[in-house]
């Protein structure tokens, strides 16, 4: 979830919420620009598309951050646990006959 705090009073003004982590459908870099956004606030079934900006570029650079590391951490994760469920489990149980032996020295 992003959102948009007015710093004088601390109210809220705008919310993004990024369900399963699949945040390049919400947040958008502009093509020409690497200071400014654009979200995508989604109300029940409307949505509005809102433009912020950072005037210090590395605050910029911070945020693309924040967000790679969100994709690293939580998406990337998501998605090889989900690919390991799918994979079928190996059968290490013994076969009808077999035994193991097991030297202790």
């Amino acid at each position: 979830t992003i959102r948009l705090v007015n710093t004088g009073t601390g109210e809220l003004f705008a919310q993004c919420v990024i369900p399963d982590g699949d945040y390049e459908k919400y947040v958008e870099r502009v093509v020409d620009s690497s200071r400014y956004w654009v979200l995508k606030i989604v109300n029940g079934q409307r949505h509005a598309f809102i433009g912020f900006g950072f005037s210090d570029r590395n605050d910029a650079f911070d945020f693309n951050a924040c967000l790679a590391d969100f994709k690293a951490t939580f998406v990337d994760k998501a998605r090889e646990a989900e690919a390991a469920i799918t994979q079928p489990m190996k059968d290490f149980s013994l076969k009808e006959g077999e035994t193991i032996k097991v030297n202790i020295p």
